[in-house]
């Protein structure tokens, strides 16, 4: 597996800084350069795009709660969840 340096720095930069934007932007420059025909630069903004996903799937779920966090109380005194 060959890794592109420039791809990885440029994608991690990406999601830092953008998030979930980082794909989209990426995907735009994609398109606007495949139109253009330039297809070098298009070829490496694919492979940054790629390269964003995967970033942003394997940080997803470091960012999701733990699966077991204790259930929420309710913000109802235990008198009035009675009656309800």
């Amino acid at each position: 597996m060959k890794i592109d340096h420039d791809v990885l720095l440029f994608a991690t930069r990406l999601v830092e800084e953008l998030g979930e934007s980082a794909i989209r932007i990426s995907r735009v420059r994609l398109v606007e350069l495949t139109a253009a025909n330039n297809l070098r630069a298009a070829a490496f903004w694919r492979d940054v795009m790629q390269t964003s996903e995967k970033l942003l799937a394997e940080r997803s779920p470091a960012l999701a709660p733990p699966p077991t966090s204790p259930p929420m109380a309710s913000p109802l005194p235990p008198s009035m969840t009675a009656t309800l």
